[in-house]
């Protein structure tokens, strides 16, 4: 824009501030509001309105009003401007809780003051001399009849290009993926070894060395040592991220963390570089971003894997609360060993009760009197077996004597075809004598089987128990209105006594009574 010479004009960067003179306060052109003359009726209307019209000379004076009045018109007619972009020179700065301070050029100065809630916010302190650009309202303060602006926003001159710059490369970078949660690496659980790109003298890396100790003090922590302001800067850093994604299975790091303290939007430019970006983009090992403070966001931040408000938070991202870890260990410790104490307590408790359960206590005596007759069959079995061998053996013997008496080929040949037929008698006796024993084994064992619990309930038969898990073995133990228990070979069933009858035992082959 043109500068324009104008003594009523004053340029302010890009922009044409107009100062145009006032015309000093005279109440009599003062109109609405407490300016108005009280109305006094006319007693002859005509002739008030032939007054009315007959010239200025009638002209009612208004009344004088208090300075806190002709405060607040100003403070209305200065309001009125709205909120307002200045650039000019910081002068008389004084840093208490709220900023007070003087902003000037070569032919003016303004009264400024910024509240604690907003410069908190601020990414720029000001200091004596700086050149900015405020953003503000202008008010009046008629208690010292002072006129100032009330700032929102603190600006470097020249920032307004990089802001620009700023947001043409987030929305290149945006359209192109690079700020996708999709393409983001999730963090590794319990990290090796983690890399910190930052300032070798910088109090961010005092601080991620400081959180680390705490921490996880087994976890090694690689310092990349890097320039973090200037115009070095973002070169250095993006080879910095290169070489530890690079090297990062050799060097058994598993993250790392990119970092600084808070500064200026020049301060913290490195961050905002393409190259920058570019290297995060590629990089395969998750990044961490931690640049400035919580109110400031980087375009490194954006490209990260994660961002962290502070270097000591980036540092708690990634490693795990040691001392959390051994107190969740524990708590699992003692859990697991509660829950085993309980299972093997509830696995006892159903042992005694099937021990003491009359079902499971009867059959013993059955099958210790079968399994008594099975050895006794099994040891006939052995006995006769050796028997027969001993046997077969003596007549071998028998035989080789007669063998050795007799030498010449012909007995010698009829001697070897008795023993031949022999020993064929023998095997087959033996394998009969087996399978004999064998067919009395399989049919005790059925026999046994059959006298089992499980078949005897499986050919129909049930158990009838009362209530207390004794055992119905008679008509006469039946209580009328007794609950009883019928267990069957599927399962069992629960019914009600309506009338025992110890009566003559009906025939098995009886259809029951109606």
């Amino acid at each position: 824009m043109a500068e324009v010479q104008c003594s009523s004009c004053a340029v302010l960067s890009d922009r044409i501030v107009s100062v145009v003179s006032r015309v000093p306060f005279d109440p009599k052109r003062a109109r609405g509001g407490l300016f108005d003359p009280p109305k006094v009726a006319a007693p002859n209307s005509g002739t008030a309105g032939s007054a009315s019209t007959s010239g200025t000379s009638s002209a009612a004076v208004p009344p004088p009003i208090t300075v806190t009045e002709a405060s607040s018109v100003i403070r209305r007619a200065v309001e009125s401007a709205g909120r307002q972009r200045i650039v000019g020179e910081v002068s008389n700065f004084t840093h208490r809780e709220h900023w007070y301070f003087t902003l000037k050029d070569d032919k003016s100065q303004l009264e400024c003051v910024m509240w604690a809630s907003a410069n908190a916010r601020s990414t720029i302190t000001p200091a004596n001399g700086m050149q900015v650009i405020l953003t503000g309202d202008p008010t009046h303060w008629g208690p010292r009849g002072r006129t100032q602006l009330v700032v929102t926003r603190v600006e470097r001159v020249g920032e307004g290009s990089l802001q620009q710059r700023y947001e043409e490369l987030c929305r290149t970078l945006r359209e192109q993926g690079y700020f996708d949660e999709a393409r983001k690496c999730p963090l590794p659980d319990y990290p090796r070894a983690i890399a910190v790109i930052t300032s070798a003298t910088g109090a961010a890396l005092q601080d991620v060395l400081r959180t680390a100790r705490l921490r996880a003090p087994f976890v090694r922590i690689l310092v990349v040592d890097v320039p973090v302001q200037g115009d070095a800067a973002a070169p250095a850093i993006a080879r910095a991220i290169d070489a530890v994604d690079r090297r990062a299975d050799e060097l058994g790091i598993d993250a790392m963390i990119v970092t600084r303290g808070g500064g200026s939007l020049e301060d913290l430019w490195a961050f905002n570089e393409r190259i920058v970006a570019d290297a995060v983009f590629r990089a395969t090992t998750p990044v961490v971003a931690a640049i400035g403070h919580e109110s400031d966001t980087t375009i490194i931040e954006l490209v990260a894997d994660q961002r962290a408000s502070t270097p000591t938070a980036a540092v708690m991202a990634l490693l795990p609360d040691s001392e959390g870890m051994t107190q969740q260990t524990d708590h699992l410790h003692d859990r697991l060993q509660f829950l085993m104490r309980r299972r093997i307590h509830e696995l006892r408790r159903a042992v005694e009760s099937h021990a003491r359960h009359t079902m499971f206590r009867s059959p013993t005596a059955v099958i210790d009197l079968h399994r008594a007759a099975l050895l006794r069959s099994v040891a006939r079995l052995a006995l006769a077996a050796r028997a027969r061998i001993n046997s077969t053996r003596h007549r071998l013997s028998d035989a080789r004597t007669r063998f050795e008496r007799h030498r010449p080929a012909a007995r010698h040949a009829a001697a070897r075809e008795r023993l031949f037929g022999l020993d064929a008698r023998l095997h087959s006796a033996a394998r009969r004598t087996i399978g004999d024993l064998r067919s009395q084994l399989a049919g005790a064992d059925r026999q046994l089987r059959l006298l089992g619990p499980g078949e005897t309930l499986a050919r129909g038969w049930s158990l009838t128990f009362a209530a207390d898990g004794t055992l119905i073995r008679s008509a006469a133990d039946a209580r009328p209105g007794q609950e009883i228990e019928s267990r069957l070979a599927d399962g069992t069933v629960r019914s009600r006594v309506i009338s025992p009858d110890v009566s003559a035992a009906p025939s098995l082959f009886d259809p029951p009574a109606g």
